[in-house]
């Protein structure tokens, strides 16, 4: 494919649409190939570079790099990656010759002369970019194979009058791009409270000061010197502190203790007096305590190279390194331990517990992902029926499903993000067809492929606490074989479906804790017949499907831009009481039926409405096609006499066969 074309299919979504969310095609920028004899040859070097920025923090920091990126004489084409957080820049490069005596260009036909300058290209521009970009692309070598998935970019950068660096094909010596070092001074010695503005320190220190004047007069407290005595160590500490004379003397002012701002000349006065005095040698941060400096540095330290925030959804803390090119990870103990050592590099005399009494505090901002997830969705397109779209993939002959479905999500949706505060999510799809009809699938693939962490499809109806930590830890729980839940266990579920949020004591912990619920259910099953409660039927929406499409991408992005709008406009999210009625109605065909009468007359016409020509059924075929329909059903002993007696109070015209006595029986139409 020529660059151009690539160019227009990345712009126009023919990626994006095809092959992003499964990223099955990669694109090759260094070499073009050709299969010979079932092994690919390389056909043609085309001297083009892929460098890469990886992890990303967010869209806006991707354009960002882009535009650097454009700046640059040598960028041929920038686009985003596949994952949202990356960014592509191609470039060119011309490989001249070695020989002193010609001095055309000499396209290099061996392999190792086009890997030798394709490595060249690779090492001179990558510490181009990262000179010019501040921020080092992947230093991963490229090889005549590399490859990356294909993207979508609406506005990808394109320049097809790029320079191209020039490079030979034996090996060259290229500087390596060093990051700038930090000065171990700034945290060791600061003149100011590190993390705060210098206004800011400079009233911190000044109370600080005042403290220190207050006890060191205690002794004569109560005495008429007492506020004399302390505006005068007041001024003098100021002065040692090197805080500047005008500004101590205002915020002096503001003290009661020391008259206020009826005595503001006397202050000024004694501020005047003291800074007459030479000093020696300022020492900035004289009267702050070294507790709170320790913690005032540790504080700084790690909001300068690290961003930290609470996933309330799985109750860890997670970390990202301030600088591009690394993304949020779990903080496990060996980085508190790497981050402790770090610290102490810095000069910073912070140890582990330091450290950890800061990470495990109330000033770590709480991540809500699902939150996080919604409110950074692009605009719905306002077109087409995205939500339609994905209900239809399951087969069915519901006629209800599609608008049940479309609700469900609504409802799911408005439970992240804690719109009903009375209720949960109380409605469960359940899914009723044959093995391998794709339903668990369907069911996973309803959360995006970075969502995945937040699906659950086992829940252990054994223990309450890990009912309760799931509940609010995953977005959503496929009931995965519903059947398989006894029958003990359904009463604690339509419980466990109407609570908005759960009360619990986590493991370890000390004292309960409340957790907003945020997670729907949904549930898969075999079984034709799984509802065994009548009473609690209106929570499930039973659909008998034999098929279920999973084929083809999910687009994701306008799917949940489709819901949270419709939310956002007031669209109704929950079941009211018709809907409820029509409910339990459809799912009359899924309940359970546990009457050897009802199911007789569930099964076959009534005797006075069976045709002349029925068949003659012997209890032995009676009994298996009632057990095929109604799984609760057992054959035991006795069974065929029981049948055989309600059969005949029932009124049907019954004979004696080979196969002992046999009744004439009509099925009802499926």
């Amino acid at each position: 494919m020529e660059l151009e074309e690539f160019c227009r299919q990345l712009t126009d979504g023919t990626y994006h649409y095809a092959n992003l969310q499964e990223a099955e095609k990669q694109v090759c920028f260094a070499a073009e190939w050709q299969k010979q004899n079932g092994e690919l040859q390389l056909k043609n070097d085309n001297r083009l570079i892929l460098l890469s920025l990886e992890n990303l923090q967010n869209m806006d920091t991707v354009n960002y790099y882009k535009r650097l990126a454009e700046q640059q004489l040598y960028t041929l084409l920038a686009f985003l990656g596949h994952d949202g957080h990356s960014l592509h820049i191609v470039c060119r490069y011309d490989v001249a010759t070695t020989s002193s005596t010609d001095s055309a260009e000499k396209k290099p036909t061996a392999p190792e002369h086009a890997r030798t300058a394709l490595l060249n290209a690779f090492r001179k521009l990558h510490y181009i970019y990262a000179s010019q970009l501040q921020t080092a692309p992947s230093t991963c070598e490229p090889t005549l194979e590399t490859c990356c998935p294909v993207s979508y970019d609406p506005q990808p950068y394109y320049n097809p009058a790029a320079i191209a660096v020039s490079v030979t094909d034996e090996p060259e010596q290229t500087p390596e791009f060093r990051a700038m070092q930090e000065a171990i001074s700034d945290y060791a010695l600061p003149e100011e409270i590190p993390g705060m503005s210098v206004q800011a320190s400079r009233i911190r220190r000044f109370h600080d000061c005042l403290n220190a004047a207050i006890e060191s007069c205690r002794d004569i407290k109560g005495d008429s010197l007492f506020a004399t005595a302390v505006l005068e160590q007041l001024a003098d500490g100021c002065r040692q502190m090197g805080l500047p004379q005008a500004f101590c003397a205002h915020l002096a002012t503001y003290i009661p203790l020391l008259g206020g701002t009826d005595n503001r000349e006397t202050i000024e006065t004694v501020f005047r007096t003291a800074y007459l005095r030479e000093t020696l040698k300022a020492i900035p941060l004289k009267y702050t305590s070294p507790m709170a400096l320790i913690t005032y540095k540790t504080e700084a330290y790690m909001n300068t190279h690290y961003t930290l925030r609470l996933n309330v959804m799985t109750g860890t803390p997670e970390y990202r390194k301030n600088a591009v090119g690394h993304g949020f990870q779990p903080l496990s103990q060996s980085v508190r331990n790497t981050m402790s050592i770090m610290a102490l590099k810095a000069g910073i005399e912070s140890w582990d517990k330091d450290l950890n009494r800061y990470i495990d505090s109330e000033f770590i901002p709480r991540y809500y992902p699902m939150e996080d997830f919604l409110k950074h969705l692009p605009q719905w397109d306002g077109r087409h029926d995205y939500v339609g779209e994905l209900a239809r993939r399951v087969k069915t002959d519901n006629r209800h499903w599609e608008e049940d479905f479309h609700r469900w999500m609504l409802s799911m949706v408005a439970q992240w993000t804690g719109k009903n505060l009375q209720y949960g999510n109380s409605v469960v799809p359940l899914l009723i067809g044959p093995q391998g009809s794709g339903k668990t699938t369907f069911c996973r693939r309803l959360l995006p492929e970075y969502l995945q962490m937040y699906y659950s499809d086992r829940l252990s109806m054994k223990n309450d606490n890990d009912i309760y930590i799931a509940m609010s830890s995953y977005a959503l729980i496929n009931l995965d074989e519903f059947d398989a839940l006894k029958k003990s266990q359904q009463p604690i579920l339509k419980y466990l479906l109407t609570k908005h949020d759960v009360k619990f004591r986590p493991p370890y912990g000390r004292v309960m804790e409340q957790r907003q619920r945020l997670a729907s259910f949904i549930a898969t099953t075999n079984n034709l017949r799984p509802l065994t409660d009548p009473t609690g039927s209106r929570r499930f929406i039973c659909i008998y499907a034999d098929e279920t499409d999973n084929s083809g991408n999910i687009r994701y992005d306008q799917l949940y831009a489709q819901l949270y709008q419709e939310l956002n406009s007031g669209r109704r999210y929950w079941f009211e009481a018709d809907d409820n009625k029509r409910i339990m109605e459809q799912n009359q065909p899924f309940q359970q039926v546990t009457n050897p009468q009802l199911m007789i007359s569930q099964t076959f016409l009534p005797a006075d409405e069976t045709p002349a020509d029925a068949s003659y059924l012997s209890l032995a075929e009676t009994m298996q096609i009632l057990a095929r329909r109604y799984p609760t059903f057992t054959i035991q002993k006795n069974t065929d006499k029981e049948l055989g007696r309600r059969l005949h109070n029932l009124g049907y015209e019954h004979k004696k066969s080979n196969k002992g006595i046999a009744y004439k029986m009509a099925t009802r139409p499926a």
